[in-house]
């Protein structure tokens, strides 16, 4: 079990710019990118379009809600499902739609990086 805490790193949540690189440096800094295969998080649009990343995320701080081991990209239904049901089983409401997210390529980042700092807020603050 991989489990890493996270409080050193602090958000700009009022911050424009700040704001989307503060929280793209949580992920790749942090969780992904260190210690999860298949992971590459570059934006908060096509990187997050398999479920891997959110998956990823919520497996650092929920493990028993996140089998990140038996996941591929290929299965995005089952990956997204995973990773919002987690998600809301700590009270995070989903403010994304698995249909609208299993059918595109390029997620509109700016919903997705609205999920991902509801995470870390849940989390880290």
């Amino acid at each position: 079990m991989i489990q890493i805490q996270l409080s050193q790193l602090k958000l700009d949540l009022n911050a424009g710019k700040t704001k989307y690189h503060s929280a793209l440096r949580f992920v790749t800094n942090s969780i992904v990118t260190l210690f999860f295969q298949n992971i590459d998080i570059t934006n908060f649009s096509s990187s997050w379009n398999d479920g891997l990343a959110f998956c990823a995320v919520l497996h650092t701080y929920l493990p028993a809600h996140i089998p990140y081991q038996e996941l591929t990209s290929q299965e995005k239904r089952r990956n997204f499902t995973l990773a919002f049901q987690a998600a809301e089983s700590v009270g995070i409401k989903c403010t994304l739609d698995i249909n609208e997210m299993v059918h595109t390529e390029r997620p509109d980042w700016q919903s997705v990086m609205t999920y991902v700092t509801a995470i870390y807020k849940y989390f880290e603050t």
